[in-house]
């Protein structure tokens, strides 16, 4: 007996991920997220330099009294932004390189650039300075990686099981 079960964190490969499927689920979820973040007052889609806390990093007194009225105002959105941000942090904090923490780092800046803020490989390629093949290899991992984590991702073989019935039926 393994003490340590390797399936049950291998991040599937790219073959086996339907991935027309998935970006659907995908951008679902992220309208949802986005439309809970301005229901809130932030910003539609989460800065690269957010620490994804609960709590802001720094608080002003200077304007502690409209942020509390602020805040009591869209109390009632809250539970749902908490819930859709506390699942996009966990598969953002899900993409990762086992081997340099660099890589990590670099892995998740092309998943936001290209999947959260829609930047084409092209574009990412010249703001970062690196190969088109590198750029969209390293961002479908880090896409793959956080759909697993979140329970977004569609294999192939579920959608083929779905396929297959339908062209018998028009045979």
């Amino acid at each position: 007996m393994a003490l340590f079960d390797v399936s049950k964190y291998q991040t599937p490969d790219i073959l086996e991920v339907d991935m027309r499927a998935t970006r659907k689920n995908f951008e679902t979820f992220m309208t949802v997220y986005g439309a809970a973040r301005e229901k809130v007052g932030k910003n539609r889609m989460p800065k690269m330099t957010q620490s994804f806390s609960a709590m802001p990093a720094s608080t002003s007194s200077e304007y502690s009294g409209d942020a509390e009225r602020f805040m009591i105002e869209r109390e009632q959105f809250m539970p749902e932004y908490r819930e859709l941000h506390s699942i996009f942090g966990q598969g953002y904090f899900a993409i990762s390189n086992p081997l340099r923490q660099d890589a990590t780092d670099r892995r998740r800046q092309l998943f936001m650039l290209r999947y959260v803020y829609g930047h084409s490989v092209k574009e990412i390629c010249d703001q970062i300075y690196a190969g088109k093949s590198f750029v969209s290899e390293e961002s479908q991992k880090g896409f793959i990686q956080f759909c697993d984590k979140v329970g977004l991702l569609v294999y192939e073989e579920e959608t083929e099981r779905l396929v297959e019935p339908i062209t018998k039926s028009f045979e």
